[in-house]
């Protein structure tokens, strides 16, 4: 499969209606970012990539305090970010990081819907947190559970 350029997979976007199975949602609404991506793209993968790059930045400049992990996934991004400290950094489109931290991120559906448009969330917004918020984000914001 032939990855498609971050500009042309935005150019066929026009705006995003953000959906979930309901098979990915547990029992509290819960359901990760890459899902809801996924969901809202129709399973094309570009696309959802896009779309949870955009979300990640997003949710980080905002600080959303609604992300939660389980254990099991911060150990695994602690353990990656320690071998790999682009975890954090590489959020691209074009960056298979955005699929690890998206998977591990879960938010609960409504709120997540509710915060995007309270904070006025835009699929065309150009959305890069430093470094250090999106540390910050990830290590004192995130909740295990």
């Amino acid at each position: 499969m032939v990855e498609q350029p971050a500009a042309e997979v935005e150019e066929t976007i026009p705006e995003v209606v953000f959906t979930v199975e309901a098979a990915s949602l547990d029992e509290d609404g819960y359901a990760s970012i890459w899902n809801i991506a996924s969901a809202s793209m129709q399973g094309d993968t570009d696309k959802t990539r896009f779309l949870a790059s955009k979300l990640l930045g997003f949710l980080c400049k905002q600080q959303c305090p609604y992300i939660v992990a389980s254990s099991a996934d911060v150990k695994y991004l602690d353990e990656f970010y320690e071998r790999d400290n682009t975890l954090l950094t590489d959020w691209t489109p074009e960056s298979d990081k955005v699929d690890v931290v998206s998977q591990a991120a879960y938010v609960p559906f409504d709120l997540f819907k509710n915060f995007l448009e309270n904070n006025k969330f835009k699929i065309s917004g150009k959305y890069n947190p430093r470094r250090s918020s999106r540390e910050v984000w990830f290590n004192e914001t995130w909740s295990v559970g």
